[in-house]
């Protein structure tokens, strides 16, 4: 019986997700963020692992690489499909998925009684939220709320933080070595994929470990978590300089000052448009939920409590890890625009966790008939209605692509180099160049455009013309392309000795 009702929730799982999958996309805005060179880094990667590992030696990764859970999660989404329009919505659908059900595990960690509530009360959260963003400030929202739909972008490190509660959690009450055991490779895998592991999963984590110890009951493993939690975070963050140097070298640039990223923060949140602005005030007053219960938490222990009650600990943590993550931005200063929102994932998703989580014992649980109807119910609607095949139609080719009707060459920027390699089915070869016209090597294949390539244009969207002219003369004839000055050449060679004598830009321009 246990087992059956496993199988029904996984299977309303997997309608419900793709069927939210299927709604966020059709929002306006979500298409764009959704598949842009950013998203398109993995597609790009698993679409050259299809050609052969020797594909991949000029390829030069992101510093936080998503390794682990982001391939894993698209490689899955990659092998059922087999093309990437389908396998990033399926992907999308795979990361709510996976994110639902750990809310399900770790309600029942805390001694919830159903995993099924818990789902269902954490989706209805969710729902609310989208409802209240894109309500009232439209695809302004999504700055805040489509990350559970966007294969990277820190999404992992969500997934992982939920994980890492989970098994504190369970090593609180539960003690036992595969518990810690989880702990010691998730954190080093996740920390080493995505340095936002440590604030949003690490540090919460081991603060939630040190506060547990006071209790005698829980003293022996909490400590336990703790020193575990505490040595991984360590290793895996001395690790990185050393597996990934350019991990180091791209903190250090980005590192923009105290100053800097307040303003900028501020800026941003402080909006001038009043439903922007009243967007984020309402979710900077959610996030605040937790905070204040670990407030409440923290005067209880001063006042002499020594047991936190497992629903505060999943506030603590809650709390613990938007505060670490605020910390890590200012400190950092790096916050530039609205787009950097995406940091503050924890702000929303781990306190609509906790909501569920309360909510959840509070709501009655429906009969198995209707339980299992509901499945069968989502199961069916998302067969119909958000097969990866239809969702494939709302990740739009570049409207540049229209531009090259058969097979071409040449260069262009960074936001235009993977959407046009993989919507044509590299038919259209791209070199990819900072703003100067040098080659880029930021997040792409630079062997992409072949070894001899026939450059034929250069696609000027984001480019400096003064830059690029001293550095590849006069175009032959200037077209526009959806509305870009595309800048075509009669000679190859005009395109490629400049480019191949040039000094590579390595890091974000």
């Amino acid at each position: 019986m246990r087992r059956l009702r496993l199988i029904r929730l996984v299977v309303a799982v997997a309608g419900l997700s793709l069927l939210a999958t299927a709604l966020v996309l059709r929002l306006p805005g979500a298409a764009v963020l959704t598949g842009n060179a950013d998203v398109l880094y993995l597609p790009a990667l698993f679409d050259d692992l299809h050609r052969g590992l020797d594909v991949l030696r000029g390829w030069h990764l992101t510093p936080g690489p998503y390794v682990f859970p982001d391939m894993l999660v698209y490689g899955l989404a990659d092998l059922a499909t087999g093309d990437f329009r389908q396998a990033l919505p399926l992907a999308a659908a795979l990361q709510l998925g996976l994110l639902l059900l750990l809310g399900g595990a770790v309600h029942r960690a805390a001694g919830g009684r159903s995993a099924a509530m818990a789902v269902a009360a954490f989706a209805v959260v969710l729902a609310g939220l989208f409802a209240f963003g894109c309500g009232l400030a439209g695809a302004y929202a999504l700055n805040w709320l489509v990350y559970p739909f966007v294969v990277t972008f820190h999404f992992g490190a969500i997934l992982i933080a939920a994980a890492v509660l989970l098994l504190v959690l369970r090593q609180i009450d539960s003690p036992g070595p595969w518990t810690l055991t989880g702990l010691a490779g998730l954190i080093p895998a996740g920390v080493l994929s995505d340095s936002f592991v440590l604030p949003y999963a690490a540090a919460p984590a081991l603060a939630l470990a040190l506060l547990c110890a006071p209790a005698p009951r829980t003293r022996g493993p909490a400590l336990a978590a703790a020193a575990v939690i505490g040595a991984a975070a360590l290793v895996a963050f001395l690790l990185q300089g050393w597996i990934n140097p350019l991990n180091g070298i791209y903190r250090d640039q980005l590192d923009l000052g105290i100053g800097y990223g307040l303003f900028r923060l501020g800026g941003v949140l402080w909006r001038a448009d009043a439903a922007e602005r009243t967007v984020n005030l309402g979710l900077i007053a959610f996030a605040l939920l937790p905070v204040l219960r670990a407030f409440m938490v923290l005067r209880g222990l001063a006042a002499g409590e020594r047991e936190i009650a497992p629903a505060d600990r999943i506030a603590v943590f809650a709390a613990a890890s938007s505060l670490a993550t605020l910390l890590a931005v200012v400190l950092f200063g790096i916050f530039r625009d609205d787009s950097f929102l995406r940091y503050f994932q924890p702000w929303w998703l781990l306190t609509a966790l906790w909501l569920s989580h309360l909510a959840a014992d509070r709501l009655r649980v429906p009969a198995w008939p209707a339980g299992a109807a509901l499945a069968v119910l989502l199961a069916a609607a998302a067969a119909l209605w958000a097969r990866p095949d239809q969702l494939a139609a709302r990740i739009e080719p570049p409207r540049t692509l229209a531009c090259f009707q058969g097979p071409a060459a040449g260069l262009a920027g960074y936001w235009w180099a993977k959407p046009l390699v993989l919507h044509s089915g590299r038919r259209v070869r791209i070199a990819q160049v900072a703003r100067n016209g040098a080659p880029y090597h930021w997040i792409v294949n630079e062997t992409w455009a072949g070894s001899a390539p026939s450059f034929a244009f250069i696609l000027m969207d984001g480019l400096n013309a003064r830059a690029v002219l001293a550095r590849y003369g006069m175009p032959d004839r200037v077209e526009r392309c959806a509305g870009i000055p595309l800048w075509r050449y009669d000679d190859p060679d005009r395109l490629r000795r400049p480019l191949v004598a040039a000094t590579p830009v390595t890091l974000p321009d």
